[in-house]
C-alpha cells in the first residue's frame, strides 16, 4: 500500500528529529543540561550548563548578566 502524503510528512518529521539529535553540533540543537549557583525569586539560576548533544562529556557554562526584567507596558 502506498503511503499518503500525511504519512510521508509524519515520517519526514520523525527522521528530521532523529538527525537533529544525532548531528546536534551541526544543527544548532543544544540542551540545557544543568544549572549552578543561587536561584532568584523566579527560580532562574545564576549559571546554566549547555551541552551540544546528549551523551557528550563536555559542556559550556553561561552566566546570567543581569536580573530578569520585563518591559514596562
Amino acid at each position: 500500500m502506498k503511503p499518503t502524503y500525511e504519512e510521508l510528512e509524519d515520517r519526514h518529521a520523525k527522521i528530521k528529529k532523529v538527525l537533529a539529535h544525532i548531528l546536534a553540533e551541526k544543527t544548532g540543537l543544544f540542551f540545557i543540561c544543568g544549572d549552578a549557583g543561587d536561584k532568584d525569586d523566579m527560580g532562574l539560576p545564576e549559571k546554566i550548563l549547555v551541552c551540544p548533544s546528549y551523551g557528550l562529556d563536555g559542556f559550556a557554562m553561561y552566566k546570567k548578566e543581569r536580573e530578569y526584567s520585563a518591559p514596562g507596558w
